[in-house]
């Protein structure tokens, strides 16, 4: 009874994986800059937050 219970819980988990293995989480337009990010993480991550912080000060200088 256990053995059929895995079993099914066995199958069930592999029709979920096949399924996010076709499944595309970006389409193919971005998928160039998503590789990039996914290499460069840290990178890509400081040059947010540098432009954010730049953004940032423009918006409150200018809005006083």
């Amino acid at each position: 009874m256990a053995e059929d219970n895995f079993l099914k819980l066995l199958k069930n988990t592999a029709k979920e994986q096949s399924f996010l293995g076709r499944e595309k989480l970006i389409p193919d337009q971005l998928s160039d800059l998503a590789n990039f990010v996914a290499s460069y993480l840290w990178q890509s991550m400081l040059v947010l937050a540098v432009i954010s912080a730049i953004l940032l000060n423009l918006w409150t200088f200018l809005s006083n």
